[in-house]
């Protein structure tokens, strides 16, 4: 890791894409960003899973889902821990396209919103980037006691 600022209590560092993909595996929550022509960029929670280094999430028709294959997109995952202050922001950008329903069958891919989810889009990414929020000095004991 990389760091990009630091001060008496944390420390900003970068990720590399083998450690982004790491995290995100761990997540099944990500927010997408959509750009609609003429409107601000549409945000909205998907559930996910990580295949060949890929996002794949299934999706509704409809405005988001016509705005989405074959255009850039966004999808944002992370984690914070509120008390310490510390978490780390993965951003994968690229493209969206359609994955034919043999390509994902083997995933474990049941969205969580209700409704029928009938299109199963893959994020091929063109970028991976990821920025983790440390604590310089660990809250731990010196002793090694708890």
């Amino acid at each position: 890791m990389k760091p990009l600022e630091s001060d008496d209590r944390s420390e900003m560092n970068v990720l590399d894409v083998a450690e982004c993909l790491v995290l995100v595996r761990w997540e099944i929550i990500g927010r997408l960003g959509v750009c609609i022509p003429g409107q601000a960029p549409s945000i909205v929670p998907v559930n996910f899973v990580v295949d060949n280094d890929t996002i794949v999430f299934r999706t509704a028709g409809g405005e988001k889902y016509e705005h989405l294959l074959g255009q850039p997109v966004s999808l944002q995952v992370d984690r914070f821990d509120w008390y310490r202050r510390i978490g780390w922001s993965v951003l994968v950008q690229g493209v969206a396209e359609e994955c034919a329903e043999a390509d994902v069958a083997e995933l474990a891919l049941a969205p969580w919103a209700p409704g029928s989810k009938t299109h199963a889009v893959r994020i091929v990414p063109g970028s991976i980037t990821g920025r983790r929020l440390e604590l310089k000095t660990p809250l731990t004991d010196g002793r090694a006691y708890l």
